[in-house]
């Protein structure tokens, strides 16, 4: 019985050890939206992501702007390939364009780190 015990402790110890491990969010306020994504947050560790289908020819522009008072925060958009395309710049704003070389699934990913701050990022595909 006492053996039963201690495995079920473990368990629970791993499981809740795992489980914390992956994403942590304190006051996280997002939005996600057909063409936009935002959020803003007193910790953020984890990923946020949107994708997108664009066709070779097409370009995707997007208006960004993040605040990073803590920790690190990183957007990137990746292409079909899941190659990096282009990275965002942190603690700024600004419109970034990029041009489709093919044909799929496109990625826009923001990753923080124990991050305190905002971000916000609206694209479109023309």
């Amino acid at each position: 019985m006492h053996k039963k015990w201690i495995t079920l402790g473990i368990v629970v110890l791993t499981a809740s050890m795992l489980l914390t491990a992956c994403d942590k969010r304190l006051m996280f306020v997002g939005s996600s939206t057909k063409s936009k994504i935002s959020a803003s947050y007193k910790l953020f560790t984890g990923t946020e992501e949107k994708k997108l289908s664009m066709k070779s020819g097409e370009t995707i522009s997007m208006d960004y702007s993040s605040k990073v008072e803590e920790g690190q925060l990183s957007m990137k958009l990746y292409g079909p390939d899941n190659t990096v395309l282009t990275e965002l710049g942190t603690n700024e704003s600004g419109t970034e364009k990029v041009a489709a070389d093919k044909d799929g699934k496109y990625r826009i990913e923001i990753k923080g780190e124990e991050a305190k701050g905002s971000f916000e990022v609206a694209f479109k595909v023309e």
